[in-house]
Protein backbone atom coordinates (compact mmCIF):
# COMPACT_ATOMS: atom_id res chain seq x y z
CA UNK A 1 0.00 0.00 0.00
CA UNK A 2 1.43 3.32 -1.05
CA UNK A 3 2.16 5.77 1.74
CA UNK A 4 1.46 9.41 0.94
CA UNK A 5 3.93 11.79 2.48
CA UNK A 6 3.27 15.41 3.21
CA UNK A 7 5.72 17.66 1.32
CA UNK A 8 8.20 19.42 3.60
CA UNK A 9 6.98 22.77 4.98
CA UNK A 10 3.45 22.11 3.69
CA UNK A 11 0.76 24.09 5.46
CA UNK A 12 -1.30 21.90 7.74
CA UNK A 13 -5.01 22.79 7.99
CA UNK A 14 -5.94 24.52 11.21
CA UNK A 15 -8.08 22.36 13.49
CA UNK A 16 -11.67 23.53 13.86
CA UNK A 17 -12.69 24.66 17.28
CA UNK A 18 -15.24 22.50 19.10
CA UNK A 19 -18.50 24.23 19.99
CA UNK A 20 -17.66 24.09 23.68
CA UNK A 21 -14.51 26.17 23.11
CA UNK A 22 -16.63 29.23 22.31
CA UNK A 23 -18.63 28.81 25.49
CA UNK A 24 -15.54 28.37 27.66
CA UNK A 25 -13.82 31.32 25.95
CA UNK A 26 -16.82 33.57 26.54
CA UNK A 27 -17.03 32.63 30.20
CA UNK A 28 -13.28 33.18 30.67
CA UNK A 29 -13.57 36.60 29.03
CA UNK A 30 -16.47 37.44 31.33
CA UNK A 31 -14.46 36.37 34.39
CA UNK A 32 -11.46 38.48 33.35
CA UNK A 33 -13.65 41.54 32.69
CA UNK A 34 -15.43 41.01 36.01
CA UNK A 35 -12.13 40.95 37.90
CA UNK A 36 -10.94 44.06 36.06
CA UNK A 37 -14.13 45.84 37.12
CA UNK A 38 -13.08 45.47 40.76
CA UNK A 39 -10.14 47.80 40.12
CA UNK A 40 -12.03 50.59 38.34
CA UNK A 41 -14.69 51.44 35.74
CA UNK A 42 -17.10 48.78 37.05
CA UNK A 43 -19.97 49.71 34.70
CA UNK A 44 -17.80 49.44 31.61
CA UNK A 45 -16.20 46.13 32.60
CA UNK A 46 -19.53 44.72 33.73
CA UNK A 47 -20.91 45.45 30.27
CA UNK A 48 -17.89 43.78 28.67
CA UNK A 49 -18.37 40.76 30.94
CA UNK A 50 -22.01 40.39 29.92
CA UNK A 51 -21.09 40.84 26.25
CA UNK A 52 -18.33 38.20 26.50
CA UNK A 53 -20.64 35.66 28.12
CA UNK A 54 -23.38 36.38 25.57
CA UNK A 55 -20.94 35.99 22.67
CA UNK A 56 -19.71 32.67 24.00
CA UNK A 57 -23.25 31.35 24.41
CA UNK A 58 -24.25 32.61 20.94
CA UNK A 59 -21.31 30.93 19.22
CA UNK A 60 -21.96 27.73 21.18
CA UNK A 61 -25.69 27.66 20.40
CA UNK A 62 -26.70 30.17 17.68
CA UNK A 63 -30.40 29.61 18.34
CA UNK A 64 -30.08 31.63 21.55
CA UNK A 65 -29.69 34.81 19.48
CA UNK A 66 -33.47 35.19 19.08
CA UNK A 67 -34.12 35.33 22.84
CA UNK A 68 -31.01 37.49 23.32
CA UNK A 69 -32.34 40.06 20.86
CA UNK A 70 -35.76 40.11 22.56
CA UNK A 71 -34.06 40.74 25.92
CA UNK A 72 -31.64 43.38 24.60
CA UNK A 73 -34.03 45.55 22.55
CA UNK A 74 -35.64 47.25 25.59
CA UNK A 75 -32.25 48.51 26.81
CA UNK A 76 -32.54 51.81 24.95
CA UNK A 77 -30.72 53.55 27.77
CA UNK A 78 -27.53 51.94 26.41
CA UNK A 79 -27.68 54.57 23.61
CA UNK A 80 -26.15 57.00 26.10
CA UNK A 81 -22.91 54.99 26.18
CA UNK A 82 -21.97 55.66 22.53
CA UNK A 83 -20.87 59.16 21.46
CA UNK A 84 -21.12 58.39 17.72
CA UNK A 85 -23.95 58.37 15.15
CA UNK A 86 -26.03 60.62 17.35
CA UNK A 87 -29.60 61.64 16.60
CA UNK A 88 -32.50 63.37 18.36
CA UNK A 89 -35.26 62.34 15.98
CA UNK A 90 -36.79 59.63 18.19
CA UNK A 91 -36.58 61.57 21.46
CA UNK A 92 -37.54 65.23 21.25
CA UNK A 93 -38.49 67.21 24.31
CA UNK A 94 -35.08 68.82 24.66
CA UNK A 95 -33.24 65.66 25.72
CA UNK A 96 -29.58 65.27 24.85
CA UNK A 97 -28.75 63.52 21.55
CA UNK A 98 -28.30 59.77 21.68
CA UNK A 99 -26.63 57.23 19.43
CA UNK A 100 -28.39 54.85 17.05
CA UNK A 101 -26.12 52.16 18.53
CA UNK A 102 -27.55 50.33 21.52
CA UNK A 103 -27.64 46.87 23.10
CA UNK A 104 -30.17 45.57 20.59
CA UNK A 105 -28.11 46.56 17.58
CA UNK A 106 -25.00 45.11 19.20
CA UNK A 107 -26.82 41.77 19.40
CA UNK A 108 -27.61 42.13 15.69
CA UNK A 109 -23.89 42.73 15.09
CA UNK A 110 -23.11 39.60 17.15
CA UNK A 111 -25.61 37.64 15.06
CA UNK A 112 -23.84 38.83 11.92
CA UNK A 113 -20.49 37.67 13.37
CA UNK A 114 -21.96 34.24 14.18
CA UNK A 115 -23.41 34.01 10.66
CA UNK A 116 -20.00 34.86 9.24
CA UNK A 117 -17.84 32.62 11.47
CA UNK A 118 -19.99 29.71 12.66
CA UNK A 119 -23.39 29.77 10.95
CA UNK A 120 -24.27 26.09 11.49
CA UNK A 121 -25.92 25.89 8.07
CA UNK A 122 -25.66 27.40 4.60
CA UNK A 123 -25.00 31.14 4.85
CA UNK A 124 -27.12 31.81 1.76
CA UNK A 125 -30.24 30.95 3.79
CA UNK A 126 -29.91 34.33 5.53
CA UNK A 127 -31.73 35.98 2.62
CA UNK A 128 -35.44 35.81 3.46
CA UNK A 129 -37.36 34.13 0.65
CA UNK A 130 -40.42 36.27 1.14
CA UNK A 131 -42.36 38.77 -0.94
CA UNK A 132 -41.14 41.49 1.42
CA UNK A 133 -37.60 41.49 0.02
CA UNK A 134 -38.31 43.61 -3.08
CA UNK A 135 -40.45 46.34 -1.45
CA UNK A 136 -37.97 46.65 1.43
CA UNK A 137 -35.11 47.00 -1.05
CA UNK A 138 -37.00 49.79 -2.80
CA UNK A 139 -37.70 51.53 0.51
CA UNK A 140 -34.01 51.38 1.39
CA UNK A 141 -33.16 52.81 -2.04
CA UNK A 142 -35.42 55.81 -1.35
CA UNK A 143 -33.65 56.40 1.97
CA UNK A 144 -30.20 56.06 0.39
CA UNK A 145 -31.14 58.39 -2.46
CA UNK A 146 -32.27 61.06 0.01
CA UNK A 147 -28.69 61.37 1.32
CA UNK A 148 -27.80 63.11 -1.95
CA UNK A 149 -30.23 66.02 -1.50
CA UNK A 150 -31.33 66.07 2.16
CA UNK A 151 -31.57 69.30 4.10
CA UNK A 152 -29.45 67.64 6.80
CA UNK A 153 -27.14 65.15 5.06
CA UNK A 154 -25.73 63.84 8.35
CA UNK A 155 -29.20 62.97 9.65
CA UNK A 156 -30.11 61.34 6.34
CA UNK A 157 -27.03 59.13 6.49
CA UNK A 158 -27.76 58.21 10.10
CA UNK A 159 -31.38 57.28 9.30
CA UNK A 160 -30.25 55.25 6.28
CA UNK A 161 -27.77 53.40 8.46
CA UNK A 162 -30.50 52.81 11.03
CA UNK A 163 -32.70 51.28 8.33
CA UNK A 164 -29.78 49.10 7.22
CA UNK A 165 -29.46 47.79 10.80
CA UNK A 166 -33.21 47.12 10.79
CA UNK A 167 -33.07 45.22 7.52
CA UNK A 168 -30.18 43.21 8.96
CA UNK A 169 -32.40 42.31 11.91
CA UNK A 170 -35.16 41.26 9.52
CA UNK A 171 -32.76 38.99 7.62
CA UNK A 172 -30.97 37.44 10.60
CA UNK A 173 -33.97 36.67 12.83
CA UNK A 174 -35.37 33.83 10.68
CA UNK A 175 -31.84 32.46 10.19
CA UNK A 176 -31.35 32.02 13.96
CA UNK A 177 -34.96 31.09 14.78
CA UNK A 178 -35.14 27.91 12.70
CA UNK A 179 -37.52 25.74 14.74
CA UNK A 180 -40.50 25.80 17.08
CA UNK A 181 -38.36 25.63 20.22
CA UNK A 182 -36.29 28.71 19.37
CA UNK A 183 -39.46 30.55 18.29
CA UNK A 184 -41.17 29.77 21.57
CA UNK A 185 -38.16 30.86 23.64
CA UNK A 186 -37.95 34.11 21.68
CA UNK A 187 -41.61 34.84 22.41
CA UNK A 188 -41.17 33.98 26.09
CA UNK A 189 -38.10 36.24 26.28
CA UNK A 190 -40.25 39.04 24.85
CA UNK A 191 -42.85 38.52 27.60
CA UNK A 192 -40.24 38.20 30.37
CA UNK A 193 -38.49 41.41 29.29
CA UNK A 194 -41.80 43.26 29.66
CA UNK A 195 -42.43 41.68 33.08
CA UNK A 196 -38.92 42.49 34.34
CA UNK A 197 -39.20 46.12 33.28
CA UNK A 198 -42.64 46.27 34.88
CA UNK A 199 -40.99 45.52 38.23
CA UNK A 200 -38.63 48.43 37.57
CA UNK A 201 -41.64 50.58 36.66
CA UNK A 202 -43.34 49.82 39.98
CA UNK A 203 -40.11 50.83 41.74
CA UNK A 204 -40.06 54.11 39.81
CA UNK A 205 -43.68 54.81 40.65
CA UNK A 206 -43.16 54.17 44.36
CA UNK A 207 -39.88 56.07 44.73
CA UNK A 208 -40.04 58.74 42.02
CA UNK A 209 -36.61 57.64 40.75
CA UNK A 210 -36.02 58.15 37.02
CA UNK A 211 -32.91 56.86 35.29
CA UNK A 212 -32.99 58.86 32.09
CA UNK A 213 -35.67 61.49 31.53
CA UNK A 214 -35.88 63.08 34.99
CA UNK A 215 -38.51 65.56 33.81
CA UNK A 216 -41.07 62.74 33.89
CA UNK A 217 -41.09 62.93 37.70
CA UNK A 218 -41.52 66.69 38.00
CA UNK A 219 -44.61 68.83 38.61
CA UNK A 220 -46.46 66.07 40.45
CA UNK A 221 -46.25 63.70 37.48
CA UNK A 222 -44.81 60.19 37.51
CA UNK A 223 -44.81 58.69 34.04
CA UNK A 224 -42.60 55.64 34.35
CA UNK A 225 -40.14 55.04 31.51
CA UNK A 226 -37.66 52.42 32.91
CA UNK A 227 -34.95 51.98 30.23
CA UNK A 228 -36.77 54.03 27.57
CA UNK A 229 -36.50 57.76 26.99
CA UNK A 230 -40.20 58.04 26.17
CA UNK A 231 -42.81 56.41 28.45
CA UNK A 232 -45.06 56.04 25.41
CA UNK A 233 -42.56 53.68 23.81
CA UNK A 234 -42.27 51.72 27.05
CA UNK A 235 -46.07 51.46 27.11
CA UNK A 236 -45.96 50.11 23.57
CA UNK A 237 -43.60 47.32 24.68
CA UNK A 238 -45.96 46.43 27.53
CA UNK A 239 -48.88 46.15 25.11
CA UNK A 240 -46.86 43.91 22.81
CA UNK A 241 -45.83 41.67 25.73
CA UNK A 242 -49.48 41.41 26.81
CA UNK A 243 -50.54 40.36 23.31
CA UNK A 244 -47.88 37.65 23.12
CA UNK A 245 -48.69 36.36 26.61
CA UNK A 246 -52.38 36.13 25.74
CA UNK A 247 -51.71 34.19 22.55
CA UNK A 248 -49.28 31.83 24.29
CA UNK A 249 -51.88 31.07 26.95
CA UNK A 250 -53.55 28.12 25.22
CA UNK A 251 -50.34 26.54 23.92
CA UNK A 252 -48.59 26.03 27.28
CA UNK A 253 -49.27 23.95 30.37
CA UNK A 254 -51.17 25.06 33.44
CA UNK A 255 -48.00 25.49 35.52
CA UNK A 256 -46.43 27.82 32.97
CA UNK A 257 -49.64 29.85 32.81
CA UNK A 258 -49.82 30.32 36.57
CA UNK A 259 -46.09 30.68 37.26
CA UNK A 260 -45.05 32.79 34.26
CA UNK A 261 -47.80 34.18 32.03
CA UNK A 262 -50.35 35.27 34.65
CA UNK A 263 -47.84 37.22 36.82
CA UNK A 264 -46.24 38.72 33.70
CA UNK A 265 -49.58 39.97 32.41
CA UNK A 266 -50.54 41.39 35.79
CA UNK A 267 -47.26 43.28 36.07
CA UNK A 268 -47.43 44.58 32.50
CA UNK A 269 -51.01 45.77 33.02
CA UNK A 270 -50.10 47.62 36.21
CA UNK A 271 -47.03 49.23 34.61
CA UNK A 272 -49.10 50.22 31.58
CA UNK A 273 -51.33 52.30 33.84
CA UNK A 274 -48.27 53.92 35.44
CA UNK A 275 -46.89 55.05 32.06
CA UNK A 276 -49.67 57.62 31.68
CA UNK A 277 -49.63 56.87 27.94
CA UNK A 278 -53.08 57.80 26.68
CA UNK A 279 -52.21 56.70 23.15
CA UNK A 280 -51.17 53.24 24.35
CA UNK A 281 -54.35 52.95 26.43
CA UNK A 282 -56.48 53.64 23.35
CA UNK A 283 -54.50 51.22 21.18
CA UNK A 284 -54.71 48.60 23.93
CA UNK A 285 -58.51 48.89 24.09
CA UNK A 286 -58.53 48.19 20.33
CA UNK A 287 -56.01 45.37 20.11
CA UNK A 288 -56.20 43.35 23.34
CA UNK A 289 -59.83 42.25 22.76
CA UNK A 290 -58.81 41.17 19.26
CA UNK A 291 -56.02 39.05 20.77
CA UNK A 292 -58.49 37.39 23.13
CA UNK A 293 -61.00 36.68 20.35
CA UNK A 294 -58.19 35.17 18.25
CA UNK A 295 -57.44 32.55 20.91
CA UNK A 296 -57.88 28.99 19.64
CA UNK A 297 -60.54 28.26 22.26
CA UNK A 298 -64.30 27.95 22.52
CA UNK A 299 -66.51 31.02 22.37
CA UNK A 300 -67.41 30.64 26.05
CA UNK A 301 -63.75 30.58 27.08
CA UNK A 302 -62.97 33.67 25.02
CA UNK A 303 -65.91 35.58 26.45
CA UNK A 304 -64.94 34.55 29.98
CA UNK A 305 -61.37 35.70 29.30
CA UNK A 306 -62.67 39.05 28.04
CA UNK A 307 -64.71 39.46 31.19
CA UNK A 308 -61.79 38.61 33.47
CA UNK A 309 -59.50 40.97 31.54
CA UNK A 310 -62.01 43.82 31.66
CA UNK A 311 -62.51 43.27 35.39
CA UNK A 312 -58.77 43.26 36.04
CA UNK A 313 -58.35 46.46 34.01
CA UNK A 314 -61.13 48.25 35.91
CA UNK A 315 -59.77 47.06 39.27
CA UNK A 316 -56.25 48.27 38.47
CA UNK A 317 -57.52 51.61 37.15
CA UNK A 318 -59.69 52.24 40.22
CA UNK A 319 -56.91 51.20 42.57
CA UNK A 320 -54.37 53.51 40.94
CA UNK A 321 -56.89 56.38 40.75
CA UNK A 322 -57.45 56.12 44.50
CA UNK A 323 -53.78 56.93 45.16
CA UNK A 324 -52.76 58.98 42.12
CA UNK A 325 -54.57 62.26 41.31
CA UNK A 326 -52.36 62.54 38.23
CA UNK A 327 -53.85 59.35 36.76
CA UNK A 328 -57.35 60.76 37.16
CA UNK A 329 -56.22 63.98 35.49
CA UNK A 330 -54.85 62.00 32.53
CA UNK A 331 -58.17 60.19 32.15
CA UNK A 332 -60.08 63.49 32.20
CA UNK A 333 -58.00 64.82 29.28
CA UNK A 334 -59.79 62.41 26.93
CA UNK A 335 -62.49 65.09 26.73
CA UNK A 336 -60.07 66.92 24.38
CA UNK A 337 -60.69 64.33 21.65
CA UNK A 338 -58.02 62.89 19.35
CA UNK A 339 -55.40 65.34 20.60
CA UNK A 340 -55.63 63.71 24.03
CA UNK A 341 -54.08 60.52 22.61
CA UNK A 342 -50.87 62.46 21.98
CA UNK A 343 -51.39 63.99 18.55
CA UNK A 344 -49.80 67.43 18.10
CA UNK A 345 -51.68 69.50 15.50
CA UNK A 346 -48.90 72.10 15.20
CA UNK A 347 -46.34 69.47 14.24
CA UNK A 348 -48.79 67.86 11.82
CA UNK A 349 -49.50 71.18 10.12
CA UNK A 350 -45.79 71.91 9.79
CA UNK A 351 -45.20 68.48 8.25
CA UNK A 352 -48.00 68.94 5.74
CA UNK A 353 -46.46 72.24 4.67
CA UNK A 354 -43.07 70.55 4.29
CA UNK A 355 -44.73 68.03 2.00
CA UNK A 356 -46.43 70.80 0.03
CA UNK A 357 -43.12 72.61 -0.39
CA UNK A 358 -41.20 69.42 -1.34
CA UNK A 359 -43.87 67.04 -2.71
CA UNK A 360 -41.81 64.63 -4.80
CA UNK A 361 -38.82 63.77 -2.62
CA UNK A 362 -39.37 65.57 0.71
CA UNK A 363 -36.70 67.24 2.82
CA UNK A 364 -34.68 64.02 3.13
CA UNK A 365 -34.58 61.21 5.69
CA UNK A 366 -34.17 62.55 9.22
CA UNK A 367 -34.88 66.07 7.97
CA UNK A 368 -38.18 66.83 9.70
CA UNK A 369 -36.69 68.13 12.93
CA UNK A 370 -33.92 70.28 11.33
CA UNK A 371 -36.44 71.68 8.84
CA UNK A 372 -38.94 72.47 11.60
CA UNK A 373 -36.32 74.24 13.71
CA UNK A 374 -34.93 76.17 10.75
CA UNK A 375 -37.87 77.05 8.50
CA UNK A 376 -41.14 76.03 10.19
CA UNK A 377 -40.69 77.07 13.83
CA UNK A 378 -43.56 79.55 13.49
CA UNK A 379 -45.96 76.58 13.56
CA UNK A 380 -44.97 75.68 17.12
CA UNK A 381 -47.88 75.97 19.53
CA UNK A 382 -46.95 78.69 22.07
CA UNK A 383 -49.19 77.05 24.68
CA UNK A 384 -46.85 74.04 24.83
CA UNK A 385 -43.88 74.99 26.99
CA UNK A 386 -41.83 71.86 26.26
CA UNK A 387 -39.27 72.21 23.48
CA UNK A 388 -40.79 69.48 21.32
CA UNK A 389 -39.76 69.71 17.68
CA UNK A 390 -39.68 66.03 16.65
CA UNK A 391 -42.64 64.75 14.66
CA UNK A 392 -45.08 62.60 16.64
CA UNK A 393 -47.01 61.32 13.60
CA UNK A 394 -45.14 58.76 11.51
CA UNK A 395 -47.15 59.18 8.30
CA UNK A 396 -46.60 62.93 8.42
CA UNK A 397 -42.89 62.30 9.03
CA UNK A 398 -42.61 60.06 5.97
CA UNK A 399 -44.56 62.51 3.81
CA UNK A 400 -42.38 65.43 4.89
CA UNK A 401 -39.06 63.60 4.67
CA UNK A 402 -39.48 61.28 1.67
CA UNK A 403 -42.35 62.81 -0.28
CA UNK A 404 -44.43 60.88 -2.80
CA UNK A 405 -41.54 58.52 -3.51
CA UNK A 406 -41.38 57.45 0.13
CA UNK A 407 -45.16 57.11 0.45
CA UNK A 408 -45.26 54.88 -2.64
CA UNK A 409 -42.43 52.68 -1.37
CA UNK A 410 -44.07 52.38 2.06
CA UNK A 411 -47.47 51.54 0.52
CA UNK A 412 -45.77 48.75 -1.45
CA UNK A 413 -44.29 47.35 1.77
CA UNK A 414 -47.58 47.56 3.70
CA UNK A 415 -49.61 45.86 0.95
CA UNK A 416 -47.09 43.05 0.59
CA UNK A 417 -46.93 42.64 4.39
CA UNK A 418 -50.71 42.37 4.69
CA UNK A 419 -50.96 39.88 1.82
CA UNK A 420 -48.06 37.84 3.21
CA UNK A 421 -49.58 37.53 6.69
CA UNK A 422 -52.99 36.73 5.26
CA UNK A 423 -51.54 33.91 3.18
CA UNK A 424 -49.60 32.47 6.12
CA UNK A 425 -52.64 32.57 8.42
CA UNK A 426 -54.64 30.49 5.97
CA UNK A 427 -52.30 27.50 6.11
CA UNK A 428 -50.73 27.83 9.59
CA UNK A 429 -51.11 25.20 12.30
CA UNK A 430 -52.72 26.11 15.62
CA UNK A 431 -49.47 27.08 17.40
CA UNK A 432 -48.05 28.88 14.37
CA UNK A 433 -51.33 30.72 13.86
CA UNK A 434 -51.13 32.12 17.39
CA UNK A 435 -47.60 33.39 16.70
CA UNK A 436 -48.72 34.98 13.43
CA UNK A 437 -51.70 36.68 15.07
CA UNK A 438 -49.28 38.09 17.67
CA UNK A 439 -47.02 39.35 14.86
CA UNK A 440 -49.95 40.96 13.06
CA UNK A 441 -51.25 42.66 16.21
CA UNK A 442 -47.81 43.92 17.23
CA UNK A 443 -47.30 45.46 13.79
CA UNK A 444 -50.75 47.10 14.16
CA UNK A 445 -49.82 48.37 17.65
CA UNK A 446 -46.61 49.90 16.30
CA UNK A 447 -48.35 51.54 13.34
CA UNK A 448 -51.28 52.92 15.33
CA UNK A 449 -49.07 54.07 18.20
CA UNK A 450 -46.68 55.81 15.84
CA UNK A 451 -49.45 58.13 14.66
CA UNK A 452 -49.40 59.93 18.03
CA UNK A 453 -46.04 58.89 19.50
CA UNK A 454 -43.76 58.75 16.45
CA UNK A 455 -41.31 55.93 15.70
CA UNK A 456 -42.69 53.57 13.08
CA UNK A 457 -39.91 52.34 10.78
CA UNK A 458 -37.45 53.29 13.55
CA UNK A 459 -39.07 50.87 16.00
CA UNK A 460 -36.77 47.81 16.30
CA UNK A 461 -39.67 45.59 17.37
CA UNK A 462 -41.27 46.08 13.95
CA UNK A 463 -38.32 44.36 12.33
CA UNK A 464 -38.11 41.66 14.98
CA UNK A 465 -41.72 40.60 14.40
CA UNK A 466 -41.29 40.86 10.62
CA UNK A 467 -38.36 38.45 10.90
CA UNK A 468 -40.45 36.16 13.13
CA UNK A 469 -43.17 36.04 10.47
CA UNK A 470 -40.60 34.84 7.93
CA UNK A 471 -39.30 32.38 10.55
CA UNK A 472 -42.81 30.93 11.02
CA UNK A 473 -43.11 30.55 7.25
CA UNK A 474 -39.75 28.76 7.06
CA UNK A 475 -40.52 26.50 10.06
CA UNK A 476 -43.79 25.41 8.45
CA UNK A 477 -42.05 24.59 5.16
CA UNK A 478 -38.90 22.97 6.54
CA UNK A 479 -38.81 19.23 7.03
CA UNK A 480 -38.03 18.05 10.57
CA UNK A 481 -34.83 16.28 9.54
CA UNK A 482 -33.33 19.51 8.18
CA UNK A 483 -33.53 21.31 11.54
CA UNK A 484 -30.28 21.99 13.42
CA UNK A 485 -29.67 19.40 16.15
CA UNK A 486 -30.62 20.44 19.66
CA UNK A 487 -27.77 20.71 22.18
Amino acid sequence: MAITRRPPFAAAPLPSLPAEAWLVGGLLGAAVAGCAGLYGHPAMFASIAVASAAAGVAFYEPRTLGPMLALALPLEISKLAFPVLQTRSELGGGLDPTSVIDAGRLVVALAFAVWLIRPGRARAEVMPSSPLALPLALLFAVYALSTTYALDVSSARTETLRLAFSLGTFALVPFFVPDRLSLRWTLFAFVLSGAALSVVAVYQQLTGTFFWNEGLGLYGERRVNTTFADPNHFARLLLEALVIALLLWTSVGRRVRLAVLAPAMALCLLALVFTGSRGAWVVGLLTLPVAVMALPASRAVRLRTLGVGAGALIAVALGVAAFSPYFTKRINTFTFGFEAAGARPDLVEAGLNMFTDHPLSGVGAGGYQPAFEEDYLSYKDPKIKANITASHTSMITIMAELGIAGLAALAFVVLRWAAYLRGLLRVASREMRAALVAVALISAIIFLGSQTEGRFLEDPYLWLVAGLAVAVDAIARRRPETLPPAR
